[in-house]
């Protein structure tokens, strides 16, 4: 199954209630937080309800290990060691949709650094079709999220 990276970019301050209580609903509290969900129809319509405060695209399987040997925490907020094996056949596993996050115990949701380089030219305030950095970005989402682990 495919799945889908999402990073919250703006602050969803003085935003409608609707939108706050969609971005709780995703696990997106702070600034440059990232989680990865399924590509259904249900995340979708939430994606498209508050796509002005987030940037999402499909994932690959590199960028996904990276992120999970770069950034992945336990509930302790500790970090989780990976062994490379481990790693590979998680990442194997959760791709096709036999294993989630909790099941290793692992928070939903990664931390990241604000992107090197910063953002496209546009800035945070127009969409990625207008060569800003909100909305969706299809492939592109990899680069961004190299940038900012």
């Amino acid at each position: 199954m495919e799945k889908l990276c999402v990073i919250k970019i703006r602050s969803s301050m003085k935003k409608s209630k609707r939108i706050q209580e969609t971005m709780d609903a995703l696990g997106l509290g702070k600034m440059y937080s990232c989680v990865v969900v399924d590509k259904s129809p249900s995340y979708m319509g939430m994606l498209k309800e508050v796509e002005s405060v987030l940037t999402y695209g499909e994932i690959d399987k590199d960028t996904f290990k990276q992120l999970l040997k770069k950034r992945s925490e336990q509930s302790n907020k500790n970090r989780y060691e990976w062994k490379d094996d481990d790693l590979n056949a998680f990442a194997d596993e959760f791709f096709d949709g036999r294993k989630k996050l909790s099941d290793t115990g692992i928070k939903r949701t990664f931390r990241l650094h604000p992107p090197k380089k910063g953002f496209e030219r546009g800035g945070k305030k127009m969409p990625y079709s207008m060569k800003g950095a909100f909305g969706y970005r299809g492939g592109k989402i990899n680069d961004l999220l190299k940038r900012m682990i």
